[in-house]
């Protein structure tokens, strides 16, 4: 039977260490927008958003990778335009999130049903996961990490910001997080062809 878990049981599941290595992934590719920015301005201003959030995806998801791709329970799926981590029973893919929280994606029947979080493999408990980070836009900017949990594409159930754990005399603290509220959007394609390489345009 379907149901949505938690944020604190999801975010537990999948543990600092990972959580912890998606933080670094979002702030290190925010480093190399920036540094991206600052050698090469002429170029930048003339790029394309769909190059930008092609670039911002790259980077994070080599960053990410390279961080977990021998975690215990991680398998990760490169796969033409299927891009995902699974973490036992979460199957994730990074998305940019707007202020709102919209996500965009290729409208193929595939990738809508794989944010309804209802179309599982009989006998499976899986969960679709968005990771990303929110966009803002005026800026141009990668703004805070962030995990979201959707009963379709536009339709959040809960949404969290990350933060990096952190060292303390007696270790580390584990992993931040404070929820936001969903504002629930009508649904936003107005950036399909931007947000077409970011792990879900297939039918797959």
């Amino acid at each position: 039977m379907y149901s949505v878990p938690n944020q604190q049981s999801v975010i537990d599941d999948l543990g600092d260490k990972f959580l912890g290595a998606f933080v670094d992934a979002v702030v290190g590719a925010k480093d190399d927008l920036e540094a991206f920015r600052e050698r090469f301005p002429a170029w930048f201003v003339n790029f394309s958003k769909r190059f930008i959030a092609n670039f911002i995806h790259e980077r994070m998801w080599d960053r990410m990778i390279r961080q977990v791709s021998d975690h215990p329970g991680v398998q990760i799926v490169d796969k033409g335009s299927i891009r995902q981590i699974i973490v036992d029973q979460y199957v994730i893919r990074f998305k940019r999130h707007r202020p709102k929280m919209q996500i965009s994606t290729y409208p193929t029947a595939g990738a809508l049903a794989f944010w309804t979080n209802k179309a599982m493999i009989p006998g499976t408990e899986t969960h679709s996961l968005a990771l990303g980070y929110i966009w803002d836009v005026d800026e141009a900017e990668i703004k805070n990490p962030i995990l979201s949990y959707r009963s379709a594409l536009d339709t959040p159930e809960w949404s969290v910001e990350l933060d990096a754990p952190g060292p303390t005399a007696s270790g580390t603290t584990p992993i931040g997080w404070k929820p936001l509220t969903p504002d629930l959007p009508q649904i936003d394609l107005s950036e399909i062809v931007d947000d077409d390489a970011e792990g879900d345009a297939s039918t797959s």
